[in-house]
């Protein structure tokens, strides 16, 4: 890494998606400790007109405060102080993530199966567009009815069940829960198809029945698509 950081930020910038302003205050924080640290004074780090600098304040016999500049040209350490910024910046992607994606917690998507294991489903899901995301759907959180026929290669409903950051191997990631269990399925594609139309799904039987509330008329044929893509009975109440 270099005093003259430009390069580096927009590098830091395409690779972890933050903003400039993420970048540059995370190197100016990470800077700031470690050299506090390695000169056992309060340093402060920050960028000028492009350029790293980096000011060291201590007090003299008199009480005051003296104000030296840091050499970084001249520092060892850099490999050090690099690693550990990525491993910030990889943390603050991963959070800034998460907070996004915890925005669409509960809401319904429609998703690929890509892999299938004894334990888990692997579901591609376009978000929004341009952007992809990989969830996992535990077997636990699929009907028993349905464990054995849901394939690779199929596009199923999934709700978005919760949103965590994980560490894998000390790496920062971001897991995506999704199901096919909750009521929130059944009400929630239900109101895909619908406009202005309020629907509750007051109680679910996965794989039976379940019991929907709805403040207007629901077509039978939006029931009945609801019903296939969920294999199960969906019982509609109007209530005024």
């Amino acid at each position: 890494m270099e005093t003259d950081s430009q390069e580096i930020v927009n590098s830091f910038v395409d690779q972890y998606g933050l903003t400039r302003g993420q970048v540059i205050a995370e190197i100016e924080k990470t800077f700031s400790s470690m050299l506090s640290r390695w000169h056992q004074k309060n340093v402060i780090a920050m960028f000028t007109e492009g350029h790293l600098q980096a000011l060291a304040y201590e007090q003299d016999a008199g009480g005051r405060i003296i104000q030296t500049p840091v050499d970084l040209a001249r520092m060892r350490g850099w490999n050090t102080i690099r690693r550990i910024i990525e491993q910030n910046l990889g943390k603050a992607a991963c959070l800034d993530e998460v907070a996004r994606l915890k925005r669409l917690e509960h809401q319904v998507f429609w998703g690929e199966i890509v892999r299938k294991n004894g334990r888990a489903l692997q579901v591609e899901i376009p978000i929004e567009p341009g952007q992809v995301i990989m969830a996992t759907c535990l077997l636990q959180h699929i009907g028993r009815h349905e464990r054995d026929s849901l394939l690779a290669g199929q596009c199923r409903a999934f709700h978005l069940r919760r949103v965590d950051p994980v560490s894998l191997n000390g790496t920062p990631r971001t897991r995506v829960l999704v199901d096919r269990v909750s009521k929130h399925l059944v009400s929630g594609l239900l109101q895909s198809r619908l406009d202005g139309v309020k629907v509750t799904c007051r109680k679910r039987y996965v794989g039976r029945k379940s019991f929907v509330g709805t403040d207007r008329f629901i077509p039978r044929r939006i029931i009945l698509e609801t019903a296939r893509e969920l294999g199960e009975h969906i019982q509609v109440k109007v209530q005024r």
